[in-house]
Parts: C-alpha cells; structure tokens; sequence
C-alpha cells in the first residue's frame, strides 16, 4: 500500500514536472517565434533598403551622366544640365516610387588630372564636370522610402540618397581621311547623271561643279590674252606678230583667268575661252553646249563656232577646207594637230596659196608636226595637249562610261574633266588642291568646323591627322600645344594640313586598312593620354581595293575588305571608339557600318540635291553638322 502510494506520489511529481516542461516549451515557441517574425522583418526591410540604396545610385549615375552631356555646348549649359538631371533622375523609380533631384544637389565643377584618374574641384571653372546626389528622406517631397515593417517598430521609413560625379572625359582623336582619286568624283562628269555603281547596279547622279574648279584653279600667265585676260579682243595682238588668234590678244594685266561672256572665270586656252552651259542635274545635255567643240574624228567638223573661229583668224577657204575634213584622221597624229588648230591651241604653216601664215608647209591638207606654230603652251606639270586630246577622243574613260555624247565634245569643262579623272595627283597637279574637289572640298570644311567647335567650348582634346590613298600616312602627330603654343593653334594646324591635300594626292587607290592601321599606332602611342578617351573618326566611301601588302587587288575584294576590318578590330581591342562617315556619291555603307564601334556610330552623308542650297549634294551642309556633332561628342565618364 505505501508502496503504490510513494508511486502515485512519484507519478504526481513526474506529470506536474512534465506539465512545467511543456509550460515552458510552449513559452519559449511563443517567444521564439515572435523573436524570429522580427528577424525576418529586419532582413526585408535591410533588403529592401539594400534595393532602394541600389536604385538610389543608379538615378544618381542617370542624373550626373546627363547633367555632364550638357556641358560646354552652349552658352545656357547649366541650365540644360539641370533639366536633364531632373528628367534622367526621375526615369529611375525607387521602390516604384519618385527620384527627388533638387537643384541645390547639383554641384558643377572641374575635374583635375590625377595620374590616371580624376578629382573633382566643386564651384571651379571651367565646369566640365558635375556631382549629382539623389535623396530620399524628409527634405524631398516624396520622403523617406517607405518599409514593410519599420512601423511595427516606430520607424517612418528609411533615410537614404546617394551621388555620383560624372564628367566630360578629353579625348584623343584620330581623323582618318580618305585621299584616295575618288574623293574628287562628284566634281567630274563620271556622276553629273545617273551612273554605274562600282558595286554594281545604278546610283542617282549628282550636282556637280566643274564651273568652281576651273574658277579656281590659280594660274598666273602674264598679260597675254591666251590663258587670262579679261575678255580679250578677237582677233587679238597685231597680225604675225604672235598670238595672233580670235580671243588671244593683250589681256588685263596681271589678270588670272578673266571673266568670259557668260560671267564665269577661269583660265583659258586657246579659243577655248567660256565655259558654256551650267550643268544642271536632269537637264544638262553635252551634245548642245555652247562652250564644247563637236570635232569627231574621220568625219568633217560642221561646229558654227569652229568655222567662225578658222574665218575670224584669216585662214583661206582651202585652209579651212582641209582642217574642217576628217579624211585624214586615220593618222591619229593627224587628227590630233587638227584638232589642237581648230582649238586654237596651235596655228597652221600650211604652204598653201594665200595661206594664213604665208609661209611654210608643203601645201597639202594633211596637218604635219612642223606646221604648228603659236602653240600654246599647257600649263600644268603633267599631260599634255596631245594627251589630253587622246582622252576626250578615247571611249574607255570614266567620262564616256557615263555618257558617250562626252566623246570628241573639246572645251573647258573636258580639260578640267581630264586633269580631275587622269591628273589628280599632287605631283602632276598641284593647282588642284586649292579647288573645291567634291566630296573632299566638304570634309575639309567640316574637320574646320569640329575643330572650331572643340576651341569654342574649350574642350581639352588632342587631333592627329591620317590619311590613306595607296598607303597610309602619318601626317600630323596628336595636338600636343608645344611651348609657347595654345592649344587652339595646335588644333588649328589639322586643317590648315588638310586643304593643302587633293583627291588622289599620292596615289588614286584606296588602302582603308592601312590608314586605320596608322590611327591605331598613334592612339596607342607615348603621345595619347592615360586619362583621355581614344576615339577614331573615318571619312570614306567605304571602297577599300589595296590589301594588307599595299597592292591593287580591285574593289571591295575580300583581301581589301578583310584587311580592313582586322584593323578596325585591332583598334576595338584597344578600346578605341570608331565613327565612320560615309560620303560621296557611290559609298559602301555596309562596311562603313561594320567598321564603326556600333551601329549608330555610322553617319551617311547624302549626295540628293539640296534645292535649298542650289542643288548642291545635301553632304554640302551635312557633312559640317555631323562633324559639330562630333565635335561636341564628348565621352562621358563615371568619376566617383
């Protein structure tokens, strides 16, 4: 009995134990659980507050990045950069809520060169960086970031903002200038209509301007009316004293080219005195202008100016008989002596009875080497008129390709022609270069104008110059001022360079690679700068034909492609930035594209008439607008 007693006293004692166990077991799950819900709610709200923290510096890199593109373009820079802040702050939502950006947040400043970085100065001019700092807490309208749980605990939200400095980054730049022949085509008659693409297919004419090359090319000859003068009389000078041809008589003194009767200026040559017809895109036709000689060959010359010219001269009925016939012209020296007679480039000693000259010759119709006299001399160091001649007569130019009605057609407008298709070297003529050769007349003034554009914001970058025809060249190392020397004139020596060059300046060929191969060398050179952005610019028509050994291997060939593009990869890996410009009348805009660092680093300029502008190819006005663009492009860094 006292034994089961002591036992269910014992069994009493166990249970009221075990009950004080599970008292405290379920006290301490209660606790415990609640310990644990404010755990877990301080880790969401921590992530949450991690999150906005996150979006809060992104608005702020938005803002400054923004703040920054607007700097040192235009006289009301700050204003801009605030709006754009404003704007770009608030595209970021914080937790789906507002950005605020006050104004008072945004700081302008200079960013100072420290080795390879950056510190930024607040309040110091020139402002060409700016600091931007994001809030949200309780001096911003949308307040602190709201939380899940922090009111559980007292807590209004979480106070939090964050900044970020971003700046206009100089930049080193390397102009890539195609000097190939091709950059003088839409000046020559091979685009004044619809023409074959070197690619294939057909392109649109363009609005070409041989009236301003000849206008322009600076020949000085004395006062002789034979190449200058200023409408000079016909026929001109005293009768056998030389020169004696309709047109070449005293000139102006110290005249170059004159004025003709239709107003233009130019030099002239022989009775080749006026220009004649303007060329009008859809309009002009070769067969009918006034300033062109029709003198076909094998066949009689029946141009009215031409048998006015021989009348005027005082050649005899038989003289002008034999010159106007083409039954000898099987001799294509023959024919050439007759034609540079019926130019007036050159008088004939016939020998016949009552000849112009009296004297001289043997008297038959054939025109011989030595029966010419007063020749008129040709002006330029290369070619000739016999050449010249042969060219105007050949069907195989890139003038008669585009329209045969050019052949045999002898004026101003085809010698000018001849020296721009065959003559374009620097070496054969140099005159050229001081003429408007379209397209490159229009990139030289637009590389004036993005150099006028970095002086005028005071952009602290440098400019080297490249350029490539058969070969690359080196030009003009990065505009480093030397002492003494303001940036502003370094740079300016980059165009100033330029218009000393023409279209097919050492060689007519087109070696794309080699001249992105010459701007890489340079952007990885002792010249470039740790703290710089490197960034090439490419003008082109895109029609590489030279591959990697400098040899011709014919448009757009793989070799030429590929060799190309390798080079414009190698200059990727360097991280150098590449803008192409395509420009003139047949380009290659595919490759241009591929060559740029992205897409829209790709600018076509377009050759369509611009009738605000004369007919002019649009590129006139275009090609200068995207090279301010560029100009002002600045690369936009991220400092701190």
């Amino acid at each position: 009995m006292a034994t089961k007693l002591g036992d269910i006293k014992m069994l009493i004692r166990t249970r009221q134990a075990n009950l004080r166990r599970g008292a405290v077991l379920v006290q301490t799950v209660i606790f415990g659980s609640l310990a644990g819900l404010g755990f877990a709610a301080l880790a969401i709200d921590t992530g949450l507050m991690d999150s906005a923290r996150q979006e809060l510096q992104n608005s702020a890199d938005a803002a400054a990045l923004a703040a920054a593109s607007q700097l040192g373009t235009r006289a009301d820079a700050t204003t801009m950069a605030i709006e754009e802040a404003t704007k770009y702050a608030n595209f970021n939502r914080i937790m789906g809520e507002g950005a605020d950006l006050v104004e008072a947040d945004l700081v302008f400043g200079h960013a100072v060169p420290n080795g390879a970085k950056f510190d930024f100065v607040p309040n110091q001019k020139p402002y060409d960086a700016v600091r931007a700092t994001v809030r949200r807490d309780q001096t911003v309208s949308d307040g602190p970031v709201s939380l899940l749980f922090a009111n559980v605990f007292g807590l209004r939200g979480a106070r939090l903002q964050a900044s970020a400095t971003a700046m206009l980054a100089p930049r080193d730049i390397a102009l890539v200038i195609d000097l190939s022949a091709s950059m003088n085509d839409d000046s020559e008659f091979r685009h004044y209509r619809d023409f074959a693409s070197d690619r294939g297919g057909t392109r649109d004419g363009v609005q070409i301007n041989l009236n301003e090359i000849w206008s322009n090319l600076p020949l000085n000859t004395g006062r002789m009316g034979v190449q200058n003068g200023v409408n000079p009389p016909a026929p001109g000078g005293i009768p056998g004293a030389g020169n004696d041809q309709p047109g070449t008589g005293a000139g102006s003194p110290q005249s170059a080219g004159g004025a003709s009767s239709d107003g233009s200026s130019g030099p002239r040559w022989g009775w080749m005195t006026g220009f004649g017809d303007a060329i009008e895109l859809g309009v002009y036709n070769p067969a009918s202008d006034s300033g062109l000689y029709h003198i076909p060959r094998g066949s009689t010359c029946t141009d009215g100016d031409v048998i006015a010219n021989l009348t005027e001269a005082g050649y005899s009925s038989s003289e002008r008989s034999a010159l106007l016939s083409g039954r000898n012209d099987g001799n294509s020296s023959h024919y050439r002596n007759r034609v540079q007679v019926l130019l007036g480039l050159a008088g004939w000693k016939s020998g016949k009875n009552n000849s112009k000259y009296g004297s001289g010759g043997n008297g038959n119709n054939v025109i011989g080497n030595s029966e010419l006299t007063d020749v008129v001399d040709y002006p330029f160091q290369s070619g000739s008129w016999s050449d010249y001649l042969s060219y105007v007569q050949s069907g195989t130019t890139q003038m008669a390709r585009t329209d045969s009605n050019l052949r045999h057609q002898y004026g101003i407008k085809t010698v000018v022609n001849y020296l721009l298709e065959k003559k374009a070297r620097h070496t054969y003529v140099p005159e050229l270069a001081g003429t408007p050769e379209e397209p490159l007349f229009s990139v030289k003034n637009s590389v004036q104008a993005m150099i006028d554009e970095i002086i005028s914001v005071g952009s602290p970058d440098h400019v080297s110059l490249e350029t490539f025809g058969q070969y690359g060249m080196h030009r003009l190392d990065l505009s480093i001022p030397e002492s003494g020397q303001t940036l502003a004139d370094a740079l300016q020596e980059i165009p100033d360079s330029l218009f000393g060059f023409q279209a097919g300046h050492d060689t007519s060929i087109t070696n794309i690679g080699a001249g992105l191969e010459r701007a890489v060398a340079e952007l990885t050179s002792e010249r470039t700068r740790a703290a710089a952005a490197k960034v090439m610019i490419l003008l082109t028509d895109g029609k590489p034909n030279v591959n990697r050994s400098n040899r011709y291997v014919g448009n757009d060939n793989p070799q030429a492609v590929n060799w190309a593009l390798d080079q414009a990869d190698a200059a990727k890996e360097e991280g150098i930035v590449i803008y192409t410009i395509g420009v003139g009348g047949d380009v290659n805009e595919q490759l241009c594209i591929d060559v740029a660092t992205a897409p829209d680093h790709y600018f076509f300029a377009d050759n369509a008439p611009d009738p605000a502008n004369g007919g002019q190819p649009k590129y006139v006005n275009q090609l200068r607008e995207i090279f301010e663009t560029l100009g002002g492009k600045r690369t936009i860094w991220l400092i701190q």
